[in-house]
């Protein structure tokens, strides 16, 4: 770890947990600001900065603090229209992460919020869809096979009919709880979150799916904190095993908890953890150090470096015929204009850049790079 990375990791612990810190003399804060920005985690770091920061670097860190305080408000008040929107025209729905993954935090609004992400049942899709358009939200992106983003006051709302990826269902029992919504109210503001297990099979599903595309300490702190709150051993066994095994995530449930354990401060036993592979959970924590929140660290990499990564990623996770197949659709226009095509863009996809993920420059050697994706793909398939 950098010295930066470092004193980032004993803020979100004293913060988070009230640990006692101690802080080199010598700390770049303008760094460890930075550093935060990346990993989406100025709101909880910055509670938790000591005195000796002052001056320029104490107001930098201030100003960045007005900053989530003014996307809160934004955020908040969003949220609170959507919700009377929709409870008073009797349409059932459930916010998907962010505030259903703030609630589980010390001072929720010290998470940084993003797009507003909820899922509705799915006979009452359209209609939603309907309400929305009639009241102002404005299309921002097209349906897709899981949900369509509207605009207002700039703000993204993601309206779901199906919250799963391509290759993890849950729809059968996110929509089957849907019934059991708990309304919550959190500093006054009122919404409905699926009931626990199910709130905590998504936020290790957010996890799992940033696996692919940069996962950050903002989404292992939400698992992070999901577990401190809410799975003890008897939590674990009683209601959250079997789910988490049954879809495919136990591993990564344990290796994240464990991870959360030896770097992020989680002061709680969980014996339930105990036998993670130690390997993954340092590989699993080297990989939010070098790709931050969604990817940012990420995009200091070379651009052929960066495609290079994401090829072996979305190869081993899909096969290598399959990814060639679904870059060919996206990237071959003649398949667009003629559908009868389609069945053979991998093999315009074959042809196209057969071996772009083999040009990365990076000291790393292709065999290492290779290594640590199959390692990380153990956590996608256990």
């Amino acid at each position: 770890m950098t010295p930066s990375e470092q004193v980032l990791l004993s803020l979100i612990r004293q913060s988070l947990f009230g640990t006692e810190e101690a802080y080199p003399a010598d700390v770049n804060w303008d760094a460890v600001l930075q550093e935060a920005k990346q990993q989406t985690v100025v709101g909880i770091a910055a509670k938790a900065l000591p005195e000796s920061c002052a001056g320029e670097t104490r107001a930098k860190w201030t100003a960045a603090e007005y900053q989530l305080v003014a996307n809160h408000v934004r955020y908040w008040k969003a949220q609170d229209e959507l919700h009377q929107l929709l409870t008073e025209n009797g349409i059932p729905y459930v916010i998907l992460k962010g505030a259903a993954a703030a609630m589980y935090y010390p001072d929720p609004m010290r998470r940084a919020m993003g797009d507003i992400d909820f899922l509705v049942p799915t006979d009452r899709y359209e209609e939603a869809k309907a309400l929305l358009f009639e009241n102002g939200y404005q299309l921002h992106h097209q349906d897709n096979d899981r949900h369509i983003v509207f605009n207002k006051g700039h703000v993204f709302y993601e309206l779901h009919h199906r919250f799963s990826y391509e290759d993890l269902d849950l729809e059968e029992p996110l929509l089957a709880a849907m019934p059991r919504a708990i309304e919550k109210d959190l500093e006054g503001h009122r919404f409905f979150t699926l009931p626990t297990a199910e709130n905590g099979l998504v936020l290790l599903a957010h996890l799992w799916e940033h696996l692919h595309t940069g996962v950050g300490l903002r989404q292992a702190i939400d698992w992070m904190l999901f577990v401190h709150a809410e799975l003890s051993d008897e939590a674990w066994e009683t209601s959250f095993s079997q789910l988490s095994q049954q879809y495919g995530l136990q591993r990564l449930a344990k290796v994240a908890a464990h991870m959360c354990q030896k770097y992020l401060g989680l002061p709680d036993p969980c014996t339930w953890c105990a036998d993670a592979d130690e390997a993954l959970c340092d590989e699993l924590f080297s990989q939010i150090q070098c790709f931050g929140n969604f990817g940012r660290k990420a995009r200091k990499l070379s651009a052929t470096e960066s495609k290079a990564q994401t090829a072996l990623s979305q190869m081993l996770r899909y096969g290598f015929i399959r990814y060639l197949q679904k870059g060919g659709e996206l990237q071959w226009k003649a398949c667009h204009k003629h559908p009868w095509l389609k069945p053979f863009a991998w093999v315009y996809q074959l042809f196209r850049y057969p071996i772009l993920w083999l040009t990365s420059p990076r000291q790393h050697s292709i065999s290492s790079i290779m290594k640590k994706e199959k390692r990380l793909n153990d956590l996608l398939r256990g």
